[in-house]
């Protein structure tokens, strides 16, 4: 019998993703999208989410692989068992994260945010955020511009992002 509870998290917040089986003991690759890997295990209980199924499962152990980790759920000892998780999304209830300090935010909380330039001209709303080596950009959708294209805005703080108003969900930025 495995030992694995269904519910769904309040809040879900997609922190990672299960690749595949790992050897035949039940392990199983995975992707942290946390900014430091490793804090990925600092956000538990984890929901692994498939074809529309939420299951709650707990760590029993893990370990550094390669450039991402390997899992061992507690209750599953069979690759045909762990197979099944292959690509689900990894899940943690927003809840989980730590309390910030004022005018800070997570990158999640800025998706939807309005974007204006410094002349106050509406530029679109954000809907991602990219990681690169250098700066992450800003992804805003384009809702004006006849092309339709998405605009890229590198995300560096007082050159280019002016201000983050995290009470009336906005950012200023210094953008032609």
């Amino acid at each position: 019998m495995i030992n694995i509870s269904i519910n769904m998290p309040d809040q879900p917040l997609l922190i990672g993703k299960v690749g595949k089986s790992y050897g035949i003991l039940g392990w199983t690759s995975i992707s942290s999208f946390t900014e430091e890997p490793q804090k990925i295990f600092d956000y538990l209980p984890w929901f692994f989410f498939k074809e529309g199924q939420w299951t709650k499962i707990q760590i029993q152990n893990w370990k550094k692989h390669k450039n991402n980790f390997i899992v061992h759920i507690k209750g599953i000892s069979d690759r045909s068992i762990i197979r099944n998780f292959t690509n689900a999304d990894i899940m943690i209830s927003k809840r989980t994260l730590p309390i910030l300090k004022k005018n800070n935010y997570y990158w999640n909380d800025i998706i939807n945010y309005k974007v204006f330039d410094i002349n106050k001209n509406y530029l679109g709303i954000v809907i991602d955020l990219i990681r690169t080596k250098n700066n992450d950009i800003l992804v805003v959708e384009n809702k004006f511009n006849i092309s339709k294209k998405n605009i890229l805005i590198p995300f560096i703080e007082n050159k280019i992002i002016k201000n983050v108003n995290t009470n009336n969900k906005f950012i200023l930025v210094q953008w032609n």
